[in-house]
């Protein structure tokens, strides 16, 4: 939204039914103003927008809600008696915050958030109509289901996200009372100040009980955001573009601190120099709260799942050291004893059989390959060379391991510091390779894999490449009939480890993995 802008005559730009308009045709919200009777009298934008129709065509906002097949949030049908506009004049009291379904034009369904509130003259003896507030909440309403639904499947307790985000402008008190965001104006010429009493609301106060001048705001500010808060918008007035938008602090009457967001947008003269400036002000201490919420949740969900992979590579070296300690020293003991059974059966005198002499070679055979193959499972479920030698030597021997089965040809090179990483972080690191390394014998009828791992003091980046078929990214994402736990499993374990992971691949150019984890 462009900056407003004065003409020569800069005190005109300020009378009441100008500022009016302006405010009317600036506001988020969708305004529709109606006589006693229902007829519509004036609307913005906004309104005209959700409600798809012109001021001109809008004869009465309760028959077109009605037509619209308006219905409550559990789906049941919205009797046009409960609609908020008509129980606003039947009561002569506002209403807040409704929640209403209805149907546009092109067939989808569509929320809105809707208040109304009565029109009062004569000291409020007399009512002449009804304001109505239309606020589309959609996606708003859609992310809270899904954080809900998020909810409820980690069973953990997350609060419900909610944001008001508005952006008004100017001195509509009435508009303030239902909408709930504070209203401020700072007059650049005089220097003076305004606050509504909503915006004095929001931190506790009355409207008597604060004065309207900068100390009010600044003093109430957490002293981590003052000097941003004051640096951003005089940096803002004195180049204004568009609008200003902050995020800060504020100390509530009771001590505490709430999150409110700051819009502002300035008036220009006709030099193109600021002088006055106006803004809103919400209240978004919930949706801070939930987001703080969420980024806790998603680091424990990270803590778990490096847990989880702990275990598994606890067990993993649990049933290799089995495996070694039982399975494996019973066919060495078995083998020495058939060798043993062999010697002496071809020196014993009296001649035996050529058919048992066979099947106990033959026997001897299958206890040799079966060894290897225990070996090999030892290998991979805990492979004894990155314990020992380190998680280079243990890529060259994963890499000789593969390329024998597959024919591929590869390199391994380190750089950077030659010191041993975390064991945690190498069997990551390796497990992630590893699976790199199966999908490429898999599936890339490589020639050529190269690996490089970068270690520097603060970070670590580990890269294999091939110059496979490659594949398209987005088909293999979205094949749900298909889907790729191998590189599912790589991200995770990636994640785990506070780092990221990067695919790049085409149809005949190959695949490049990389991963950089922060030390």
């Amino acid at each position: 939204m462009n900056s407003l802008s004065c003409t020569s005559a800069d005190d005109d730009c300020l009378k009441k039914n100008d500022l009016y308009r302006a405010l009317v045709d600036a506001f988020t919200d969708g305004i529709v103003m109606q006589h006693a009777d229902g007829s519509v009298f004036d609307c913005n934008g906004v309104a005209e927008s959700i409600l798809e129709c012109s001021k001109q065509e809008m004869c009465d906002v309760a028959t077109l809600l009605h037509v619209r097949k308006a219905m409550r949030s559990d789906g049941t049908s919205f009797a046009e008696k409960d609609y908020p506009m008509v129980v606003a004049q039947a009561t002569q009291q506002p209403v807040s915050n409704v929640m209403m379904g209805m149907t546009r034009l092109d067939g989808r369904f569509c929320w809105l958030e809707v208040s109304a509130s009565p029109i009062m003259v004569n000291r409020g003896a007399d009512c002449i109509g009804v304001v109505t507030f239309l606020r589309e909440i959609t996606e708003r309403k859609e992310a809270e289901e899904a954080l809900e639904k998020r909810h409820h499947e980690l069973e953990k307790g997350i609060f419900k996200r909610t944001a008001q985000l508005e952006f008004t402008l100017g001195q509509l008190k009435l508009a303030v009372s239902a909408s709930n965001t504070g209203l401020w104006n700072w007059n650049l010429r005089t220097d003076q100040f305004y606050f509504s009493p909503e915006w004095k609301r929001q931190i506790g106060y009355a409207d008597h009980e604060i004065d309207d001048d900068m100390e009010e705001w600044t003093a109430r500010l957490h002293a981590d955001d003052v000097e941003r808060a004051v640096t951003l918008t005089r940096a803002y007035l004195a180049s204004p573009q568009e609008s200003l938008e902050i995020e800060y602090r504020m100390r509530h009457r009771d001590g505490t601190f709430r999150w409110m967001l700051s819009r502002s947008m300035a008036m220009l003269d006709e030099n193109g120099k600021a002088i006055l400036l106006q803004g809103s002000h919400v209240d978004i201490t919930e949706r801070k709260q939930s987001e703080e919420n969420l980024l806790a949740l998603t680091r424990e969900l990270r803590d778990v799942s490096r847990e989880l992979a702990r275990v598994e590579e606890a067990e993993r070296r649990r049933f290799a050291q089995e495996l070694h300690d039982t399975i494996g020293s019973a066919l060495a003991a078995l083998s020495i004893n058939m060798t043993i059974m062999s010697g002496e059966i071809s020196g014993a005198n009296d001649h035996p059989s050529a058919g048992m002499a066979a099947r106990l070679k033959d026997s001897i055979v299958l206890l040799d390959d079966t060894t290897d193959a225990v070996r090999r499972l030892m290998a991979e479920l805990r492979p004894p060379v990155l314990d020992d030698y380190g998680l280079e030597a243990a890529l060259r021997w994963q890499c000789e391991l593969f390329a024998e089965r597959s024919g591929f040809q590869f390199t391994v090179d380190v750089y950077g510091i030659a010191d041993r990483l975390e064991p945690e972080l190498e069997i990551s690191l390796f497990r992630i390779a590893q699976g790199a390394i199966t999908n490429i014998a898999k599936h890339a009828r490589a020639t050529n894999v190269e690996v490089m791992l970068n270690i520097l003091p603060t970070s670590v980046t580990m890269t294999i490449m091939d110059d496979g078929v490659g594949f398209v990214l987005n088909k293999q994402r979205d094949h749900k009939l298909k889907p790729t736990w191998g590189l599912v499993s790589m991200r995770e374990r990636a994640q785990a480890l506070g780092g990221h992971l990067k695919i790049i691949s085409e149809p005949g150019k190959g695949t490049c993995i990389e991963v950089v984890v922060e030390l």
